[in-house]
């Protein structure tokens, strides 16, 4: 026999479990994917060569480890790689040369070259190969009258954009993991002994954010244990999904009564959108539009609610409630004697003749919009649910009176 209460505990049990699960490590920040490159095409490109002797002084551990991945694939020879010498490798970004049909340069990401070889990379990241004048390049290449090879370098994922044109054109593909497999491979040979101690840490940075480019829909959201549990719990996260939403949609029923029993109007005469804005990761918002605001545009009266343990009854959610008054010219005096209003009738510290209260640090109201709109900012004088449905109501109402009542109209006092 079905039972809600049973269901309801069911689900705390469920939310006990849960919390018991560990909170999972942060994950390292790597250098290049926050600060540096990111997947920025032109900066990796640079980036690359740097790593494959771009530079005097710099290290060749890069252009190796793309030689030996390239012998893997067969389309480099392994006499060839045995013949290098890699103190003789140089790396030029954008290597170009006239080409007479086009009547313009035509730049090549990267060419590497060295005593018995020369080596073309055009790289790409997310961008199309469709207009790549490969012909061009292999122009370049001959130039060089030495052994020749050529590939295009692109993450694992890389689309059919890149692939067939690549493939046309008689440029094979290698692959982000394929010059990773090789780069740690060689790590512990040729990067691990070096006494180049500054780039083996900016090397190792460029090898982890290549990784997490290669394999974008790979990445891991849950550790194993987490996911071992949603799998097993699956059920209950459902029902706790519905739960969140029949939730939220309390909190707007009931957030739409407080303001038309402030208001004196019907339910029906609020607008409000069919889910919760989403603000952040946490923090969410019902806008609420009572119609006889709209003669000014948008205006609205909103209620923000967040998790938080500071609540002052048996509860695990925070609120704050914010009115937002719009006008359609910058820096309105009818929106400057509003803010001029609201800071005087609302205490800074919780007072009983008044349902909200605010901070009292000059972030209690701002404009927005080049001056068109007004915001205020107000906390539940009782921090709860039902202090935060008294403070909306009330704050609906100063506002309706302030704002847009002609015969209480601030304007005309």
């Amino acid at each position: 026999m079905y039972s809600e209460s049973n269901d309801l505990a069911a689900l705390e049990r469920f939310f006990e479990k849960l919390a018991l699960l560990p909170k999972p490590e942060p994950l390292t920040p790597n250098l290049f994917s926050v600060a540096g490159p990111g997947q920025n095409e032109n900066r990796l490109s640079d980036l690359m060569a740097f790593f494959m002797g771009g530079y005097p002084g710099a290290p060749h551990w890069l252009a190796k480890a793309v030689l030996h991945a390239l012998v893997r694939k067969e389309r480099f020879d392994h006499d060839h790689l045995q013949q290098v010498d890699w103190e003789a490798v140089t790396t030029e970004r954008e290597a170009g040369s006239w080409n007479v049909e086009s009547e313009s340069i035509k730049r090549l990401d990267l060419l590497v070259s060295g005593n018995n070889f020369v080596l073309g990379i055009e790289h790409k990241v997310w961008a199309s190969a469709t207009n790549n004048p490969f012909y061009a390049y292999d122009d370049l290449l001959k130039s060089y009258e030495v052994n020749i090879y050529k590939c295009v370098l692109c993450p694992d994922d890389s689309k059919e954009g890149v692939q067939a044109p690549a493939t046309n054109a008689g440029w094979p593909t290698l692959s982000y993991s394929e010059v990773l497999v090789s780069a740690y491979e060689l790590y512990g040979k040729d990067v691990a002994p070096s006494d180049q101690t500054k780039w083996q840490i900016f090397y190792q940075e460029l090898l982890q954010h290549l990784t997490s480019i290669a394999h974008p829909t790979e990445e891991k959201t849950m550790t194993k244990v987490e996911l071992n549990f949603s799998l097993k719990h699956f059920n209950d996260l459902y029902e706790a999904s519905q739960r969140l939403e029949q939730f939220e949609q309390e909190l707007m029923a009931e957030g739409k009564s407080h303001i038309a029993a402030a208001l004196q109007i019907a339910t029906s005469d609020i607008h409000t959108k069919k889910k919760p804005e989403i603000w952040s990761e946490e923090t969410r918002v019902w806008r609420f539009f009572p119609s006889a605001w709209s003669n000014t545009g948008a205006s609205q009266i909103c209620l923000v609610y967040y998790p938080s343990s500071e609540s002052e009854g048996d509860e695990s959610i925070g609120f704050e409630v914010r009115a937002y008054l719009e006008s359609q010219v910058s820096s309105d005096p009818w929106l400057k004697k509003i803010e001029r209003a609201f800071l005087k009738v609302t205490p800074v510290t919780k007072h009983p003749d008044c349902t909200w209260y605010r901070e009292g640090h000059g972030n209690d109201t701002w404009p927005e919009t080049a001056g068109r709109w007004l915001a205020l900012s107000a906390w539940p004088r009782e921090y709860t649910k039902t202090g935060a449905m008294k403070a909306l109501g009330d704050l609906a109402k100063w506002v309706d009176e302030h704002a847009f009542e002609t015969e209480t109209n601030i304007a005309d006092s």
